[in-house]
């Protein structure tokens, strides 16, 4: 009975530890080159430090090339109007409300973002010269908390729904 006991702070002292990150999540294109391909590539994604204010996301292609970058916690305070898939989208933009309103619906980056939510930000290079931007949000509190969602631009038109 005592050993139980103790299995269970230890237990418990693993998951304080041990550093918090989401791992075998996905981005899917839903507009671009990307999406003519059979299957269309998608990545996995790695977020670390995911319960925190920043971190690092490291993402791999099906194809194999692997990105990373910092991440960070921000207040959109503006919309950022471009055309979606097209160059003047490209990465890095100061935020992807037009990728919200394209995968989301339309104005959902001014009801649900804009102001009012903190948004994950990062850019991420890749080893064959992919730039990736992504935006993600979290549930509100009392939520599931692995429910992470966004939007992400590369520089080769694509643009991708973020299912962390």
């Amino acid at each position: 009975m005592r050993t139980r006991f103790a299995i269970i702070p230890g237990l418990l002292a693993l998951c304080f530890i041990a550093p918090h990150v989401l791992d075998a999540q996905r981005l899917y294109p839903v507009q671009g080159p990307a999406t003519a391909q059979t299957p269309p590539p998608s990545f996995n994604a790695k977020l670390s430090n995911y319960l925190g204010k920043s971190g690092v996301i490291t993402l791999t292609q099906a194809g194999g090339e692997t990105l990373q970058g910092p991440w960070t916690t921000v207040t959109v305070t503006f919309i950022n109007s471009k055309t979606p898939g097209t160059p003047s989208s490209y990465p890095p933009q100061p935020n992807l409300a037009f990728a919200w309103d394209l995968v989301y619906g339309p104005g959902y980056f001014n009801t649900h973002i804009l102001g009012s939510q903190t948004v994950g930000q990062a850019t991420a290079t890749g080893s064959n010269g992919t730039v990736l931007q992504l935006e993600f949000q979290k549930e509100k509190l009392g939520a599931i908390i692995d429910n992470i969602f966004g939007v992400a631009v590369d520089n080769k038109g694509n643009i991708y729904k973020v299912v962390l």
